[in-house]
């Protein structure tokens, strides 16, 4: 695990869970490494990152930060691992209920034209809402430790669970439990 600020008595200290998943993989050379295996293909560190990198800079720009609720619905099993771990990047908390949480500050959902954004009311097509996010893609919040990263309901999933660090995490029904890059976050398991 890569500490930004490291634990202290008192203080959780800061890291990313995203940046711990994909980042530091990146960088120590593991690029073209196999990242996630999805029946529609597999995805590299360097590739995922990428799509991350996008959907986190469309968060970023729609004002989403440290603590802020993303409502994630049952989207392509593909898009919900990019919107959890793009979540992640920028400190937002991932929930999945249904319906959405009504302080979401954004769903992402799936309809009958594909998956869209939607915040303060607008629906934002996915790949036009990717290909903006390219333009600036996010870096990494600095994000406490003891953070939540997943809501479903009551069920919370922290940080440093997420990054294996306490007990030994299943997922909530309906719900599916994805590994990056050592990081175990929730996702639906839908088409």
């Amino acid at each position: 695990m890569n500490w930004f600020r490291a634990p202290t008595d008192g203080d959780a200290g800061t890291l990313n869970a995203c940046y711990n998943a994909l980042d530091i993989h990146v960088i120590r050379g593991r690029a073209e490494d196999i990242a996630l295996t999805d029946p529609g293909g597999d995805w590299t560190f360097a590739r995922l990152l990428t799509e991350v990198g996008a959907c986190a800079g469309v968060l970023r720009a729609f004002g989403i930060g440290i603590g802020d609720p993303v409502a994630v619905g049952a989207v392509p099993r593909v898009t919900g691992i990019v919107v959890g771990l793009a979540a992640a990047r920028v400190g937002a908390v991932s929930v999945y209920d249904d319906p959405p949480a009504a302080d979401a500050s954004m769903v992402v959902s799936d309809s009958a034209d594909g998956v869209v954004l939607t915040a303060d009311d607008e629906p934002l097509p996915w790949d036009i809402a990717q290909r903006a996010g390219r333009t600036d893609p996010a870096g990494c919040a600095d994000v406490p430790g003891d953070a939540v990263l997943a809501r479903h309901g009551d069920r919370t999933l922290t940080v440093l669970a997420a990054l294996g660090a306490g007990d030994q995490q299943s997922s909530p029904p309906g719900l599916e439990l994805v590994q990056v890059g050592g990081l175990e976050f929730w996702s639906f398991a839908s088409h």
